[in-house]
């Protein structure tokens, strides 16, 4: 699924926070770990003298030297990391090597690192909300912002303003977090959901057919290393009319909710009958789907991991998140891995992105 994972470092400890996550991830799916650093020369609004050659040259070298070592300490995460896996029957199957690689590029930060990861194939980005800049107000800075707007591929978003519980390198997701809303679009993020609570330890093989669930065969399983937590909103009917409302939109309304209530029960209890996972479910009734799920996941303190896909059964093609994911995004204090369901193929330019072309910007 995740094949070659992609991590921007900046030389900051901010960014670096993004590793271990990417580790875990490698060490789940048999992952190559690419990381990249952008050396951005300062513009001529900053600084109108030229930059000298001798200074940036010594800067490439700096950043090399420190690519290198952060290969190195990535490389000895992964081993250690990876230590016991090999008593895991893997059915003949042989194990995919992971590696780490690194490279160096010139020039704006956020456009390179969107342009090295569809021009190098990358399947998964690991990205840190702040870097060099330091932390701010804002949840997530400028170049994570832009990168995240223009990637169009799954990503892992990860929370530098909170602090880690320990320093330990080792990542533990102990409780995932994963709502969905009962369509088929938000079940594309069930695969990868399945695949970290198992913790990388049973081979679990995922087929879509015509059924609304994705259906599951698993051999030779070890006990789960993490539990799935699945979480469904049910929102009340909307009305056009002020409230009090009459007695007989209240009983309907309150009828519709017991349905609702009841469907999406059994679609849950369905879902956790056929998944090779440990889980759980919570239905939840609030006016915010948004809201209801900030709350779940910020009260239940061990949930390390939220999961969304990036569009739901109402999600539109001309936007890369809907709502929801938008929302966790932006707001969200835990890791939030968002599976993007939109083909590139599909994604048609914005407005700026033409008025750039246009003027020779990028």
């Amino acid at each position: 699924m995740f094949n070659r994972i992609l991590v921007p470092l900046d030389g900051s400890t901010l960014a670096e926070r993004a590793i271990p996550h990417a580790v875990e991830f490698a060490r789940i799916f048999k992952s190559t770990i690419i990381l990249l650093q952008v050396l951005d020369p300062i513009s001529y609004h900053e600084n109108p003298n030229p930059v000298d050659p001798l200074s940036w040259q010594i800067r490439k070298t700096e950043a090399d030297m420190y690519m290198q070592k952060m290969t190195a300490r990535t490389r000895e995460f992964l081993q250690e990391n990876s230590k016991g896996e090999n008593r895991f029957k893997n059915s003949g199957k042989e194990n995919r090597k992971t590696f780490v690689e690194y490279s160096i590029l010139e020039g704006k930060a956020a456009e390179n690192i969107v342009n090295f990861a569809h021009s190098e194939n990358i399947d998964l980005l690991v990205i840190s909300t702040h870097g060099a800049s330091g932390l701010s107000r804002w949840n997530i800075s400028s170049v994570a912002q832009k990168v995240i707007n223009l990637i169009y591929l799954p990503l892992l978003i990860i929370r530098t303003y909170v602090q880690p519980e320990t320093e330990d390198a080792r990542i533990h997701y102990r409780r995932i977090l994963l709502p969905i809303d009962c369509s088929r679009r938000a079940e594309c993020s069930l695969s990868a959901g399945i695949m970290l609570a198992g913790g990388g330890n049973s081979q679990i093989s995922v087929t879509e057919g015509n059924n609304r669930s994705v259906l599951h065969t698993l051999s030779e399983m070890s006990p789960p290393s993490s539990k799935l937590v699945l979480a469904a909103v049910i929102k009340p009917p909307e009305l056009p009319i002020p409230e009090p409302y009459p007695i007989e939109i209240e009983q309907l309304s309150q009828q519709l909710m017991k349905v609702s209530r009841l469907a999406v029960t059994n679609y849950l209890n369905e879902m956790q009958e056929r998944l090779p996972v440990e889980c759980e479910s919570y239905v939840l009734e609030n006016i915010s789907v948004s809201s209801a799920i900030q709350k779940l996941a910020s009260q239940e303190e061990d949930i390390d991991l939220v999961v969304l896909c990036a569009h739901g059964y109402s999600g539109q093609f001309a936007w890369p998140y809907g709502s929801i994911a938008r929302n966790y995004i932006e707001h969200g204090t835990k890791p939030v891995l968002v599976i993007q369901d939109l083909p590139r193929s599909q994604v048609q330019p914005t407005a700026a992105e033409i008025a750039a072309e246009k003027s020779g910007g990028r």
